[in-house]
């Protein structure tokens, strides 16, 4: 079909009849209408034009020798299953009974002759109109289905029964079927997921099996939408292999600079604590505000180091935590006590009310990872505290849970903030400017340690400039006696 988007479209007819003159003759009108048009004598002869050359309208006569147009078009719609080949037929008996029957082996239309050329003029300017739609449509999918292959992460769209209804060459390519899509679709994504669409749609990662019994982690994506009605899901797996592979050796590198950094550190550390006790001598007036200097920022860069290996040991799951019957009540008198010094150096006063119920307040613990927990979260509030003010430790019980709140009068957190406090590498000001140091692993390693201690952690909605206030809780411990 040859035309411009805008001009009437010139068609490609193919007219059938057994009768040389009427052929010849309908023909002719087709051509002086604008339109390219050949002609073929029998039925045989039309099938055998269609395989060679398709045509884009098929006029044909109802009453032919060898084969009649009602078996003609019930073979050219077996013969044509992928693009729409309008198919008018045509004759001159009287009666609709004939049209009828042609329409329902499959024509799409029909014309009474002698052929009312105004009559044939519309209809094939109607069917050119719906031709250059369906042109234009199957281009506009055919540029989606070329996107959708060239997308190198697994995408498969899911009936509302969990049946594979589409996927895309990656699918094909990843779940072991090569370069079809045959013996995917219709597939329940069961059997090639290893889960069914519901608990698909609550998960974020997944562990893909291929038919060759391979697998790789995926991250899963879900996006539902409606069609005819009915809710299908589109899934996006994307293959986290490389991406594992590059944060094991981003966590290896840490672990090893953190090693390396640590035995010249102590070394400095144990050499300044000499100098400090007077090993070498009395220092000078002058050399000691310059020693405590250096032993301060280096206690510093060791705590930093120490969130690097905690780091590295949770995220390779080879931290081990010691979990064990412990008094909350005691843990939180070491954690006050060991924070202190800290406290008193910022002019901030610790106010801690220990709980009337004190023996009942047990829970299981790693008593250590508790402390440091602790230790975070009061440092932060003191390091955000002005000097004068005061840093809460509220215990609170409620129900099964046991619940401690660490409560500062500092400027308090940006609410556009509060969403990814927990975050890894999180700062609310990642400036070099910003006035108080930290690499941003403080509260996320706070909040991993809480929940593999089975504990939850959350940071309360308060107004800029009430300070801040994190509660973290855990279950209680109910001993039987």
């Amino acid at each position: 079909m040859n035309a411009p988007e805008s001009a009437e479209p010139v068609l490609d007819v193919l007219v059938v009849d057994d009768i040389e003159a009427s052929r010849q003759a309908l023909c002719a009108m087709v051509e002086q209408l604008g339109h390219h048009v050949s002609g073929v004598c029998c039925g045989e002869a039309a099938l055998v034009r269609v395989q060679t050359r398709r045509p884009d309208v098929v006029l044909l006569d109802l009453l032919m020798p060898d084969l009649d147009g009602f078996e003609v078009t019930r073979r050219l719609r077996a013969l044509c299953r992928d693009r729409w080949l309008p198919v008018l037929v045509t004759s001159s008996m009287q009666g609709d009974e004939h049209f009828i029957h042609a329409l329902q082996q499959g024509a799409d239309d029909y014309l009474l002759r002698p052929v009312n050329p105004a009559l044939l003029s519309a209809k094939l300017r109607h069917y050119g109109r719906v031709l250059a739609l369906q042109g234009r449509l199957s281009s506009a999918l055919q540029r989606q289905r070329d996107i959708l292959d060239n997308i190198l992460d697994v995408v498969i769209t899911l009936d509302p029964q969990g049946l594979l209804c589409d996927v895309n060459l990656a699918a094909c390519l990843r779940l072991g079927r090569g370069l079809s899509d045959h013996g995917l679709l219709g597939r329940p994504c069961a059997e090639l997921l290893g889960v069914d669409l519901d608990t698909l749609t609550q998960q974020r990662e997944l562990t893909v099996r291929t038919l060759d019994g391979s697998t790789f982690p995926a991250e899963i994506s879900v996006s539902p939408w409606r069609h005819d009605g009915q809710i299908r899901h589109t899934v996006v797996l994307r293959d986290l292999t490389e991406q594992r592979q590059i944060d094991r050796m981003k966590d290896e590198f840490l672990a090893t600079v953190s090693h390396e950094l640590r035995t010249p550190l102590t070394s400095i550390l144990g050499a300044l604590g000499l100098l400090a006790g007077g090993v070498a001598g009395a220092l000078p007036p002058a050399a000691k505000p310059l020693a405590d200097v250096a032993r301060r920022n280096g206690e510093r860069l060791s705590r930093l180091i120490d969130d690097l290996l905690d780091l590295t040991k949770l995220e390779g799951d080879r931290m081990v935590l010691h979990l064990r019957p412990v008094s909350l009540p005691a843990l939180l008198g070491e954690a006050l006590a060991a924070n202190q010094g800290y406290a008193d150096r910022g002019g901030v006063r610790l106010v801690y009310t220990p709980p009337p119920d004190a023996e009942r307040w047990r829970a299981r613990l790693d008593g250590d990872r508790f402390l440091q927990v602790m230790a975070n979260l009061l440092s932060n509030a003191i390091k955000h505290t002005p000097s004068g003010a005061h840093v809460y430790v509220e215990p609170l019980s409620e129900g099964p849970w046991l619940r401690v709140r660490v409560r500062d009068e500092g400027p308090g957190i940006d609410p556009a903030f509060r969403p990814r406090i927990f975050e890894k590498f999180s700062q609310a000001d990642a400036s070099d400017r910003r006035p108080q140091g930290g690499t941003g692993l403080g509260l996320y390693l706070t909040r991993v340690l809480v929940e593999r201690m089975g504990g939850r952690i959350v940071v309360e909605d308060t107004p800029v400039g009430q300070g801040a206030v994190f509660e973290v809780k855990f279950p209680r411990l109910v001993e039987s006696t």
